[in-house]
């Protein structure tokens, strides 16, 4: 085998950007983290006789589709699962709860042509009569005159763009909007009762917009206006800010996907330079159990010492591990090498590292949330971005890191792979 081919099968393996979505990849590659929301969600719908609306919040990568996955998995006998994903069908920069809601109603549209297959022809026509009324707004979308799975295509087309402008100056659009939930949740009772099923909407994605765009979305009453059970993904900027505490007491719950942690806390909260070793057993193990799909060729592939950097430095976020691991094994390839060593990890720490950036006003934050484990609510001005909250900013930009203990107490510190740039910070100002 050629040293190209020995290093590709194991690179292919780590893939940063794509989540575990097929009960194959959930069987082999899933490691169980403590306190995975995913089981209390099941139970908190066993015990909900009335549509609930969750959230669930967490760092972008830390595992929230993949967990999220495995809820569906779960509750495939008992629910109809719609999933959407605003990631794929939404455009990022140009997004809000109008295209939020009208995506919704096109997915639910779509779900009963394709596999409810109910006889409700008003009922979905009646909806597909508000959702033109907002997308024929469009200039040049020319969705008249076409088919059911014409027009969803067309539809979904626009919304990837975004609704222009001219919808909101020419259409009063939230009465539409309106209209569009209340079909939709009629829709929505008259397939549960004919299915005999209860209906869950998983709606992803909404994590990985900004946090100004986020709260937004989620100060609009029609989020919750839906007559089923409704999960969102939010980021967990939004989670612990200020500006979102009122919002937050619509929704019955707001779970968090914690992440393992690679330092332990101590008893007053505040992070400690002792590993924490479960939290880093489970990311050797989710190291490992990708490793051993390859078999004895690749056994040990990551020396113990490199592993344990890799985990380290990852701060305990998913995708952030796997880019690690894949980053380690291009520079394998590029070294002419057969195995991770700790220069080859470090080496991988410094070129993930370069994705990170920080500000002259952050450095402050991080080392007082670095002393005492708790974000502060100190602000700081942009001529692009107005006054905002720095810690708001630390935590949607993955530079502070959220975790939880053994008793559920939230922490939060420095993320790893910065802890060298906090340093060289105070050795600067100890000298001034």
């Amino acid at each position: 085998m050629s040293n190209t081919s020995f290093w590709k099968s194991a690179y292919q393996l780590f893939k940063p950007e794509e989540p575990l979505t097929t009960p194959e990849d959930l069987k082999v590659f899933y490691v169980q983290r403590e306190n995975s929301p995913v089981d209390k969600l099941v139970s908190l719908l066993e015990m909900e006789d009335d549509p609930a609306k969750f959230l669930l919040a967490g760092h972008r990568g830390g595992g929230k589709t993949t967990e999220l996955r495995r809820l569906e998995q779960k509750l495939a006998d008992k629910y109809t699962v719609v999933w959407i994903d605003t990631q794929t069908s939404l455009d990022r920069y140009n997004i809000g709860y109008a295209e939020v809601v009208v995506l919704i109603g096109l997915q639910i549209a779509q779900a009963i042509q394709s596999n409810w297959l109910f006889k409700k022809d008003k009922l979905l026509d009646a909806l597909l009569d508000s959702l033109k009324s907002v997308v024929y707004e469009d200039k040049g979308s020319h969705t008249e005159g076409l088919g059911v799975p014409e027009f969803i295509e067309k539809a979904g087309i626009i919304l990837k763009r975004g609704l222009t402008r001219e919808v909101t100056k020419t259409l009063n659009v939230r009465p539409v909007l309106s209209q569009i939930i209340t079909r939709v949740n009629n829709i929505i009772k008259a397939a549960e009762k004919e299915q005999e099923q209860k209906l869950l909407i998983v709606v992803d994605g909404l994590d990985r917009h900004d946090q100004v765009t986020a709260l937004e979305m989620f100060s609009s009453p029609l989020l919750i206006e839906l007559n089923c059970h409704i999960i969102y993904a939010i980021p967990i900027s939004l989670r612990y800010s200020p500006s979102f505490r009122q919002p937050m007491e619509a929704f019955q719950k707001c779970l968090d996907l914690n992440n393992p942690p690679v330092f332990e806390s101590d008893a007053n909260l505040c992070p400690t330079s002792e590993p924490d070793q479960k939290g880093r057993e489970i990311l050797i193990n989710v190291i490992n159990k990708r490793l051993d799909t390859l078999g004895d060729s690749h056994k040990g592939l990551f020396n113990p010492n490199a592993l344990e950097l890799i985990c380290e430095k990852s701060g305990g976020v998913m995708r952030d591990l796997v880019r690690l691991a894949r980053t380690a094994c291009e520079i394998g390839l590029r070294n002419n090498l057969n195995f991770v060593d700790l220069s080859t990890a470090k080496e991988a720490v410094r070129e993930v590292r370069r994705e990170y950036n920080l500000s002259d006003y952050h450095y402050p934050e991080l080392d007082l949330i670095h002393r005492t484990g708790k974000l502060t609510t100190k602000t700081h001005s942009l001529p692009n971005k107005g006054e905002f909250i720095i810690c708001d900013e630390l935590l949607q930009n993955k530079l502070v890191l959220g975790y939880y203990n053994s008793m559920q107490e939230s922490w939060f510190d420095i993320n790893p792979i910065l802890i060298e740039d906090l340093e060289r910070w105070q050795a600067a100002n100890n000298h001034l």
